[in-house]
């Protein structure tokens, strides 16, 4: 690999007019979603890290879908191990809502590891004031360290679960957005 060659440290793309987004829309809007608290952490609410509603989504197919997607993409650019994917989380989050900075794979106990992270923004950027989506992709000395996403609904991030990242509050309106996580053995 030459030197100016750079990985990238994340993906972005839209699913809009895609079976996938199809599914997506199948799944979210339905009515017997059991909803939870998302700052509920451990079994205790921790509402200084994240505000929001949360609720799961299993569905084979939209697994399936969700899976070919990133793996082209992982395939393509980074090229990680991965067998297993989580299932989807649906999250609300209202005025006031928020998820503070935070990592997806400090799970280094487990057999797997979560390697890759997606979010894919169910609503439009003018539905909600704030609630931004900020990734850090430069080191410290950089005085501004990450990239910020509010994307148009269908728009998928695709990144590495090692990468620190938040969703900004909201300041009106609702934001929705479904997650999941990709993961393989350990890196070595």
């Amino acid at each position: 690999m030459e030197l100016t060659q750079r990985i990238p440290q994340y993906g972005v793309n839209t699913l809009n007019d895609t079976p996938l987004w199809n599914i997506i829309q199948e799944q979210t809007n339905n009515t017997n979603l059991e909803w939870k608290d998302g700052g509920i952490l451990d079994g205790r609410l921790d509402s200084n890290t994240r505000v929001s509603n949360i609720c799961w989504i299993a569905n084979k197919l939209l697994e399936t879908m969700l899976w070919d997607v990133v793996s082209s993409y992982n395939f393509s650019n980074w090229n990680f191990n991965i067998e297993d994917m989580e299932s989807c989380q649906y999250g609300v989050y209202s005025k006031g809502g928020y998820y503070d900075w935070h990592f997806d794979s400090d799970d280094t106990w487990k057999k797997l590891i979560r390697k890759i992270s997606i979010t894919i923004f169910l609503n439009d950027p003018d539905e909600y004031g704030g609630g931004e989506l900020d990734i850090e992709t430069r080191g410290p000395k950089e005085k501004i360290r990450y990239d910020t996403f509010k994307l148009h609904k269908g728009s998928i991030v695709i990144f590495p679960s090692n990468k620190w990242h938040r969703v900004r509050p909201v300041t009106s309106g609702v934001r929705k957005s479904l997650v999941t996580w990709f993961s393989g053995p350990p890196f070595r």
